[in-house]
């Protein structure tokens, strides 16, 4: 049953990526390319499978394991990032995949017709990220194989709790980033197997993780996450590694902050 907070959250993460739909997606299809073809090689895609993105967003996913799978399909909540998918899957000349808007909560399949279920950025958005995986471990078949690429937080509370601070500040639709006993855990609570786990570190210029949100300078939601972020400095207290850099092209300009976001690539077999 879905309740009025559910509903309150889909309807923020609609606004969110409705707003931000070009500048979001030309960055995420543009610069998660090798994001998407290590998860697809981590849950042994291949040309016989049949698979399904969640959340696909511009197709982040979707569009590059098109390239490895007999099917694929992208569901997502918001109309205008299927639009823009569909776009580039006709601009690629890609033929076997579909993109439909559903929800994540309750994905329009049979139990166990599908060989792969993967999503890409997406747990820390939604309402219930157990909810997922079980949808995930529902569509595919025993030995089918479920793919998870996310943000990730540290395992010590506190710092998991003030890095969830800094991206609910700088975006409303963020629920919870989770540590990685935790997607662990969600995955063995619906028999998912775990066969493979990375973690990777991508260096993120601040200004530019603002602009993908929707915000530029001056802005309320700009000024109060930078200022967080700020005064993580000193002790790293939220995990984001921020520091300072001149930008090579503008030696004696000034300072950029910078930052890094931990992502973590889980890869696991249903049994």
């Amino acid at each position: 049953m879905t309740t009025d907070s559910d509903k309150q959250q889909k309807d923020l993460i609609r606004d969110r990526f409705t707003r931000t739909a070009q500048v979001f997606g030309d960055y995420a299809v543009a610069h998660r390319i090798r994001e998407a073809e290590l998860l697809a090689r981590m849950v042994q895609a291949d040309p016989g499978d049949r698979a399904i993105d969640l959340a696909c967003g511009p197709g982040t996913l979707a569009l590059r394991f098109a390239k490895h799978v007999r099917w694929i399909c992208g569901i997502d909540l918001t109309p205008a990032m299927l639009v823009l998918a569909q776009r580039t899957a006709i601009a690629q000349g890609l033929r076997n995949l579909d993109f439909a808007t559903s929800d994540a909560h309750a994905l329009p399949f049979a139990d166990g017709s599908l060989d792969i279920a993967v999503s890409s950025y997406s747990l820390h958005h939604m309402a219930d990220s157990a909810g997922v995986i079980r949808e995930m471990a529902r569509v595919v078949k025993k030995g089918g194989r479920v793919g998870i690429l996310d943000i990730r937080v540290s395992e010590d509370p506190k710092v998991a709790e003030l890095s969830n601070r800094v991206e609910r500040t700088r975006d409303s639709s963020h629920t919870r980033t989770l540590a990685q006993s935790e997607f662990e855990a969600l995955f063995a609570a619906r028999r998912l197997r775990v066969t493979g786990t990375h973690i990777q570190e991508d260096p993120r210029p601040f200004d530019h993780w603002m602009l993908v949100a929707g915000w530029k300078p001056g802005d309320h939601e700009y000024i109060e996450t930078r200022r967080l972020l700020e005064a993580t400095m000193q002790d790293d207290s939220a995990g984001f590694h921020p520091k300072y850099v001149v930008p090579g092209s503008q030696q004696g300009g000034e300072p950029e902050l910078n930052f890094v976001n931990t992502m973590l690539f889980v890869a696991a077999e249903k049994i």
